[in-house]
């Protein structure tokens, strides 16, 4: 069954298939130890002052009579142990030597900002991790944030995100601030370029389109059989 509202992850899944979109509505997700180490520093970054609201640091392993008492007073907060709370503060304190990370927050009026839209009759909505007067941006926490993801850049899906927080909230520019989470700790900031989020509003368009076309019901990549071309795999 279709549902009224979508999100840049939803709209990511029915563009492999619908089949992935169904999959991902139907799924009790359970966060990965990268997610939440990404969550952790996310806080860290946009809301240190509201650190202590949300999370507590547990001085201890996770066993044990000790564990088990600490998890029964704290059912209200995301507990990480020391080390893990180590960790990300270290990847804290070396992102934040970066001037265009302090500039870009310095700038920055709302973080995990909500938006909610319509396009072409269909109800969206996302969360902005940074928003200035003139720009959106986006923290991702990376194993590489070279040129290895600047090819992720170009060749996944993250420019859709891009053109679609940007219809919600029109903003001048979108940035991503890709951080380190290993030695050197580098922080790279890129901005998406004119002709990037050209296609991708392109990309937006078609796949909204289709998602109003589609009735709701299981369907696989192609109904029909995909010609592959003779030249099209090359070996090196």
């Amino acid at each position: 069954m279709k549902k009224d509202r979508l999100s840049y992850s939803a709209l990511s899944q029915f563009d492999k298939s619908p089949n992935h979109l169904l999959s991902y509505w139907k799924q009790d997700f359970e966060p990965t130890p990268a997610m939440l180490f990404g969550s952790l520093l996310h806080k860290m970054i946009l809301e240190a002052d509201d650190f202590h609201n949300e999370y507590v640091v547990f001085e201890g392993t996770r066993r044990g009579k000790i564990w088990d008492e600490y998890k029964a007073i704290n059912v209200d907060k995301i507990i990480v142990t020391q080390k893990e709370y180590n960790i990300a503060r270290n990847v804290y304190d070396k992102a934040m030597k970066s001037d265009m990370l302090r500039k870009l927050l310095m700038q920055t009026g709302e973080t995990e900002k909500h938006i909610e839209w319509k396009y072409n009759d269909v109800n969206y909505h996302g969360y902005a991790d940074m928003v200035g007067e003139d720009f959106i941006a986006d923290i991702k926490i990376v194993a590489d944030a070279g040129e290895k993801f600047a090819r992720d850049l170009r060749y996944n899906n993250y420019s859709l995100q891009a053109t679609m927080y940007l219809t919600g909230l029109p903003k001048k520019d979108y940035y991503i601030i890709a951080i380190e989470k290993t030695a050197p700790y580098n922080v790279q900031v890129y901005k998406f370029g004119e002709q990037i989020l050209n296609n991708a509003n392109r990309k937006y368009y078609y796949l909204n389109e289709a998602y109003k076309d589609w009735n709701g019901e299981p369907q696989s990549y192609s109904s029909g059989i995909v010609t592959i071309g003779e030249n099209e795999f090359i070996s090196v």
